[in-house]
């Protein structure tokens, strides 16, 4: 009954092994991509607008930045002379470079790109602050290989010898070789106590 109980929990533990051939990607868990920040906006959603330079305000292209009009009627002088009389332009109310209205002198106007905000929302990640990336690890696959198993093996038989055993099982190992080595480990570890019991050991060949 010990003996089906042990080539049972052996056969179990082989079959476990198997399937463990490929495991789920601890990098992805599974989903074959990875998240990174967003290289474009450094991770912060937004950029800064490449159109004021975040400083929220343009020039003013009524003025170009000036913050008054070359009155075009008058050539900035305000009026015209007419024979011995001045004659005030009625373009510009004899100013000659009127104040801007646009940008109310100030020479400048709220970027039209930016509304002002200085930034945007980044058009990489839409503001997500990360990008979707195949995983480097598995290829995008969501599964890697299993690496090698120690696999542990408790025997009693019917001489009364008894002890645990170790091996490593390979995911391309067959079922059969897996149970090759187990078996092989077992006996190995019984010839050794059987030696230090003082029992005549055959040579193996």
């Amino acid at each position: 009954m010990k003996r089906f109980i042990l080539t049972l929990a052996i056969i179990l533990t082989a079959g476990l092994s198997a399937q463990a051939q490929t495991k789920e990607c601890d990098n992805c868990h599974g989903s074959g991509l990875e998240y990174r920040d967003c290289a474009f906006c450094k991770g912060e959603g937004y950029r800064e607008c490449d159109f004021c330079l975040g400083k929220k305000m343009v020039r003013c292209n009524d003025c170009g930045g000036e913050g008054k009009i070359f009155c075009a009627h008058c050539r900035g002088k305000g009026g015209v002379q007419v024979k011995d009389n001045w004659r005030e332009c009625q373009w510009c109310g004899g100013k000659g470079t009127p104040e801007c209205e646009k940008c109310k002198t100030t020479g400048q106007i709220v970027c039209w790109k930016c509304e002002g905000a200085g930034k945007y929302v980044c058009n990489q990640c839409n503001g997500n602050k990360v990008t979707k990336w195949q995983c480097h690890v598995c290829s995008g696959t969501g599964k890697v290989k299993a690496q090698s198993q120690t696999v542990t093996s408790t025997y009693t038989d019917d001489n009364g010898y008894s002890g645990t055993v170790q091996v490593q099982i390979d995911p391309n190992d067959s079922e059969q070789e897996r149970m090759r080595k187990l078996a092989k480990a077992r006996v190995n570890h019984r010839l050794q106590q059987m030696k230090k019991n003082g029992v005549k050991v055959p040579s193996q060949q």
